[in-house]
């Protein structure tokens, strides 16, 4: 137990101090977490003697918990991706990942078999297990960064979902390709859980379709009821717990089935994106994720074999080159493809051109399958890890060697101001929309605290005397510090959407007391935002178009009062649209929201053909002026 606390020490101690400074220095805190693990890795060596324990099984210990936060990443990623996106990005995703994994995989084994001498069915496993790149580092990076919304950031993406599902096939080939016969092959994997090993082999693909089927129906049918069940119960940690065990069932079940546990979680990720609970699971679980795969960059940097590296430290260092030259090569060709432009293209290729965490898994059942002997392993590691080391580095070339010589302005960040004020309207976001709400307020003489991240919009509301605070409203203890807890309403008017959203969803669990007034950039924002329960909704330009729509009608020769009664009816039939339209929008049937959506627009026209035949002949009794008999008749 004491060396279990020893080790615990030595990987916490030194990451609290070398990540801050590796990301202070711009190096990036994966990198900070690979030279720390790098120092436990030395110090392991020497300090392993003396507690009585070898090293390397310790290592081996970590690394399977550690490969649980690869797990847990990707469950987050499937949590961000709705199916709809997911099917829209298909093409992308077999364009650039297809192409990569496929050409990326052929230059390796010709290499392999014409360069060095192996057999094809060594050159094919090499190819396809350095064929993958790190999903751990790339989205970990990329977040980091910032970049994971950019075009080359989506196209890195891509290619990361293909090669995550690819590893599927990969493992099936491997064993068709050993060396050993069936049996040796099956001794060396008795150490595994695999309920499929012993089937007939025309059944064992049935198997894999039913455990993957039985992810999508647990997902989609079982998981929503439970979170219900724990949810009545207001117990956050019993929460915490079901959401954990949810990854960690689904990944053990995956396993049982000789399937990557890491895509049966992405698959539940995805189902689960739609899920009310969908913001709850992702807040529970980055802790875990992020402390996990920092344990895991750790335990890449921990496992580094000096010995070997220093015994063939010349073809070692040359066959990192190699790996990272070629995959930059394969990933601009296919950014060509792709028709990336100039940076979004150089983030495409930097990004993907290291091994993957993934290859540590398929050279073990290599190994274990005979396709190739240890020491190639062992070899292949060492070159995966560095080239792992070296991705940080050229993620900090990019940034600062080709991204920022080309952005307009190179300003350092801006710390959030300090609020100094309380007031009952809090404002996020004063664009062009949330300006003319807090000058109306002032005007009449009521305070209101707001905040917007955009410095030079800040700079130019204060020269005209407007005080604004700078900051991120998505920031809880930023709202804290603006006195969310007092305050009577809140204007939500950022202009992302998403960003919206996460804040609108916020503040109705834990502020259902706050008033909201939400601005909605399109008509979807405003199905969404029905379905969270928002009251008072605002579409952008709804109000404007339609007095836009007044006034034509007007200059067509429309008396004022008919043109003024057309358009606030149009408005009132339009907003209970909205809201019933909401409902449908969130249903997988769309040709029932289509069909829905067409026979009301035609109820709307009818209404207004009626309206205005009306009041051509009743004009001595007309209340076109009057906006109640309007919503009195939108009741009936």
């Amino acid at each position: 137990m004491t060396e279990a606390f020893i080790i615990a020490s030595l990987f916490l101690g030194l990451a609290v101090l070398l990540v801050p400074l590796a990301s202070r220095l711009s190096l990036g805190s994966v990198l900070g977490y690979l030279i720390a693990g790098t120092l436990v890795g030395v110090i392991l060596t020497y300090l392993a003697p003396l507690i009585g324990v070898q090293s390397d099984h310790l290592l081996e210990q970590l690394n399977h918990a550690a490969e649980f936060g690869v797990v847990l990443m990707l469950f987050v990623i499937g949590l961000e991706i709705q199916p709809s996106q997911l099917w829209k990005m298909k093409s992308t995703i077999l364009s650039a990942g297809g192409l990569q994994v496929s050409l990326t995989a052929l230059l390796i084994m010709l290499i392999a078999v014409f360069g060095f001498a192996l057999n094809w069915q060594t050159g094919l496993v090499i190819g396809l297990t350095l064929a993958l790149s790190s999903t751990a580092i790339i989205m970990a990076t990329l977040k980091e960064k910032g970049w994971q919304n950019t075009i080359g950031g989506q196209a890195s993406f891509s290619a990361l979902l293909f090669q995550d599902i690819a590893v599927i096939p990969i493992i099936a080939v491997i064993p068709l390709l050993a060396m050993a016969t069936p049996h040796e092959a099956t001794e060396s994997l008795s150490h595994g859980i695999n309920i499929t090993s012993h089937l007939p082999s025309w059944l064992q693909p049935l198997v894999v379709i039913a455990a993957i089927v039985l992810v999508y129906i647990i997902s989609r049918h079982l998981i929503n009821p439970l979170f219900d069940y724990i949810a009545r119960a207001k117990q956050k940690e019993i929460f915490t717990t079901a959401a954990l065990g949810l990854v960690t069932s689904i990944a053990a079940m995956m396993s049982l089935f000789g399937l990557s546990p890491a895509l049966g979680v992405f698959v539940a990720g995805v189902i689960l994106s739609e899920s009310e609970y969908r913001h709850e699971l992702e807040a529970d679980i980055e802790p875990f994720k992020g402390l996990l795969l920092g344990v895991f960059f750790m335990t890449v940097g921990a496992a580094f074999n000096f010995a070997l590296f220093a015994a063939q430290y010349g073809l070692i260092l040359a066959l990192t080159v190699g790996l990272i030259v070629i995959k930059v090569l394969v990933l601009y060709v296919v950014g060509k493809i792709l028709k990336l432009q100039k940076l979004e293209h150089a983030l495409f290729f930097l990004a993907l051109a290291q091994g993957g965490e993934f290859a540590f898994v398929l050279l073990s059942l290599a190994v274990g399958n005979h396709v190739f002997e240890p020491a190639i392993a062992d070899t292949l590691r060492i070159v995966v890890a560095l080239s792992m080391a070296i991705t940080p580095l050229l993620f900090l070339f990019y940034e600062k060697a080709l991204l920022k010589p080309n952005l307009a302005s190179d300003k350092p960040e801006r710390p959030a101001d300090e609020i100094n004020e309380h007031n009952k309207v809090i404002i996020a976001g004063v664009g062009r929309f949330g300006q003319i709400v807090g000058r109306l307020l002032q005007f009449n003489h009521y305070g209101v605290t707001a905040l917007d991240n955009d410095p030079d919009m800040i700079d130019m509301l204060r020269k005209y005397n407007w005080k604004v605070f700078f900051g991120d409203a998505t920031r809880i203890d930023l709202l804290q510090a603006a006195g969310i807890d007092s305050a009577s309403a809140m204007v939500i008017a950022m202009d992302e959407p998403e960003k919206v959203l996460e804040l609108t969803a916020y503040l109705i669990k834990h502020y259902p007391e706050l008033t909201l007034f939400v601005r909605a950039r399109d008509r979807t924002t405003a199905f969404r935002l029905h379905h969270l329960g928002v009251k008072n909704i605002y579409r952008e330009t709804f109000e404007t178009s339609a007095t836009m729509g007044e006034h034509v009608l007007r200059h067509l020769g429309m008396r004022a009062y008919q043109a003024k009664r057309s358009k606030l009816r149009y408005q009132l039939a339009d907003e209970a649209l909205v809201e019933q339209l909401a409902v449908t929008f969130y249903q997988e049937d769309e040709n029932k929201h289509v069909l829905l959506a067409q026979q009301q627009l035609a109820n709307l026209a009818q209404v207004l053909d009626n309206d205005q035949h009306i009041k051509q002949y009743n004009l001595g009794n007309d209340s076109g002026w009057d906006e109640t008999s309007l919503i009195e008749d939108s009741d009936k």
